[in-house]
């Protein structure tokens, strides 16, 4: 249990805590201090009610699976590795979750490359990266998990004519539909397009392409309306320029982000590859979607 003294009381002092405030863990004074300032800032209540969502999502998606002996234990070394970076609570759910995805894309094996399960991050990357980025950064993350991961769309290929043929309301209709064979040509051979959708995600509508790569690897590009969301009023700090483009990225979980934005369009690029690659492939295509999202707003 922890005892915190908020003194500025301000909403990013606040927030730093509502992981231990979710999972139980502040001591009654630090707790009432958490409650009574979510009972006068709404912007602050949406945020943690969107974690509980999302953190609802995951464990009811991993609920009936139980990972084999060996893979849980070496999911659980790694996780605890870092002392208080994540509760007691996450540190089983994220067990569990990361247990379905590895077996889902590369069975015990993927962990012995190091290659999906890591929660290592380069050195002063999670103390520089703010809640509020985080949180916008959690935008895009949540409909890669929801839909890609627990939806196990990254299995179900579907062709470029199908997609384009498609008139549903999950089509992505004449606005999105070039974007699949332009980024599919801009990545190249190295990853293979998967389908793309529109589709709703913790009460949120996403343009979503999935595409899969060598060694396991699910990539997304989550497009999505902003909803006064903005990196630039979040006080981001860009990790990379592509074509003067910023990039801001995070490491949640075992999921790398990377984020961009046009004027009316938070655009994210959420994968299980590494730091270096989520950015390359981020950087890639960033310029062209910004151009494509620039076509639609003017």
């Amino acid at each position: 249990m922890n005892l915190v003294k908020f003194n500025g009381r301000s909403c990013e002092t606040y927030r730093r805590y509502f992981d231990a405030y979710l999972d139980n863990e502040l001591l009654v004074e630090t707790n009432q201090d958490v409650l009574e300032h979510l009972e006068s800032c709404a912007d602050c209540t949406r945020l943690i009610e969107s974690r509980v969502r999302i953190k609802q999502l995951v464990k009811n998606a991993v609920a009936a699976e139980e990972a084999p002996a060996v893979l849980a234990e070496q999911l659980r070394h790694r996780f605890r590795a870092r002392p208080g970076f994540f509760s007691r609570d996450t540190v089983r759910w994220m067990i569990a979750a990361a247990a379905v995805l590895a077996l889902a894309i590369g069975g015990v094996e993927t962990l012995r490359w190091g290659y999906v399960i890591g929660v290592s991050q380069p050195a002063g990357v999670v103390e520089t990266v703010s809640a509020r980025v985080q949180e916008l950064l959690r935008v895009g993350l949540v409909d890669h998990v929801h839909c890609a991961i627990v939806l196990e769309r990254w299995k179900r290929f579907i062709s470029f004519e199908e997609m384009k043929a498609d008139s549903t309301r999950s089509a992505l209709g004449p606005e999105f539909i070039d974007l699949v064979p332009a980024v599919q040509a801009r990545l190249g051979p190295y990853f293979k397009m998967v389908q793309g959708h529109r589709c709703t995600a913790n009460h949120r509508q996403y343009i979503h392409l999935i595409l899969t790569g060598d060694k396991g690897a699910i990539v997304s590009l989550v497009i999505t309306e902003k909803r006064g969301e903005s990196f630039a009023q979040a006080d981001a700090v860009a990790v990379i320029n592509a074509s003067g483009l910023p990039i801001y990225r995070d490491r949640q979980g075992i999921l790398e982000i990377a984020g961009f934005e046009s004027d009316k369009y938070l655009a994210y690029v959420v994968s299980n590859l590494n730091h270096d690659s989520n950015l390359n492939v981020a950087s890639t295509i960033a310029p062209l979607v910004y151009s494509h999202l620039h076509r639609l707003e003017v």
